[in-house]
């Protein structure tokens, strides 16, 4: 700790401190032009003299040690560790301040509003830092912690799903669970027999009117996230065309057709897609067939009640097309990427 007058009154007592020795060298002037009233005159102006120069070698002293209190006091530096963020939206990043110099103690104001000396279980982004200390000096930084790239695509209720190209084609490889539009309207979904426990694996089941939030155009956006959209009809047989059905399978109506086309649709399947047969709700409410059965939209209506599906089942090696349920049923909703 440095030493000195400066250290031991501290800096904010050293102006008082300069004042009284100021002080009592008047004062001591003041007494030596009394006390040598009754003396001749040439002596009163040797004392008074004698005087000056003692307060003129008070002063250079005084000025001396402001000079070097100042010099006492070196300028406040900061580093930092930093911790990045180990995936995409996670929040375990951190900022380990070092801070140098100054006059302890230190003050602390993130712009996060924390005045604390270290950020911990944060996420990625741009943090600001002022440290003050008693000098008064102060000294601002900014940290930038990062993240990963995202592995997939996030809907709006930042929900992150897995992609997989098939084919020309991006799909999302899992079922929304998306509880929102895209401009964040609240929707309703339906988790299988309300269990919220199974929507993690098997998304949650729309209404058609729902999943294409209320448009009736093919290929609308829908729930999707941003750049992606409800595969239409076509898009679908794309899909499977892909995956080695023929067209004339592909154009085939109301029925089971491409063997061995479903069976690589299915989770563990070659094909990637890795359906997790989530079931169906009727429009009177009921859950039937999760676990057997994966019933997916179109975004291709057929009339105004009806509109196009896809059906995977288990125990077939094919895959469904059909224009039969209305629309009310709830099925689950896969995207496919913007082209």
């Amino acid at each position: 700790m440095p030493t000195g007058i400066s250290t031991f009154y501290g800096r904010n007592h050293f102006k008082s401190f300069r004042i009284f020795i100021i002080l009592n060298i008047i004062k001591n002037m003041n007494l030596k032009y009394i006390h040598s009233q009754n003396m001749n005159k040439s002596y009163k102006v040797l004392i008074i003299k004698k005087t000056a120069w003692v307060l003129f070698l008070s002063l250079a002293v005084l000025l001396f040690l402001s000079c070097e209190n100042e010099e006492s006091v070196p300028p406040l530096e900061l580093t930092a560790e930093i911790k990045h963020v180990s995936e995409y939206g996670g929040s375990d990043g951190s900022i380990e301040l070092t801070v140098t110099g100054g006059l302890e103690p230190y003050a602390f104001l993130w712009s996060t509003g924390d005045t604390t000396k270290d950020l911990t279980g944060i996420q990625a982004g741009i943090y600001n830092v002022a440290v003050t200390d008693q000098a008064p000096q102060s000294v601002t930084d900014t940290f930038v912690v990062t993240q990963p790239a995202l592995e997939g695509v996030m809907d709006v209720d930042g929900n992150i799903y897995n992609i997989i190209e098939i084919g020309e084609q991006t799909w999302i490889q899992e079922n929304l669970r998306v509880t929102h539009t895209p401009d964040g309207s609240a929707i309703s979904g339906y988790a299988y027999i309300d269990n919220e426990d199974s929507i993690a694996k098997y998304g949650l089941l729309y209404t058609w009117d729902v999943a294409m939030n209320g448009s009736k155009e093919e290929g609308a956006q829908g729930i999707c996230p941003d750049g992606w959209h409800l595969p239409s009809d076509d898009e679908w047989k794309q899909l499977e065309i892909a995956l080695g059905m023929t067209q004339a399978e592909a154009n085939m109506v109301n029925t089971w057709r491409g063997s061995p086309v479903g069976t690589m649709m299915l989770a563990g399947g070659e094909s990637g897609y890795e359906a997790q047969l989530a079931g169906r709700r009727s429009s009177s409410g009921g859950f039937s067939l999760m676990g057997r059965m994966e019933y997916m939209w179109t975004s291709t209506e057929y009339t105004g009640t009806l509109a196009w599906r896809r059906c995977l089942d288990a125990y077939s090696t094919a895959v469904g097309r059909w224009n039969t349920f209305p629309k009310s049923y709830g099925f689950s909703v896969r995207c496919v990427k913007d082209d």
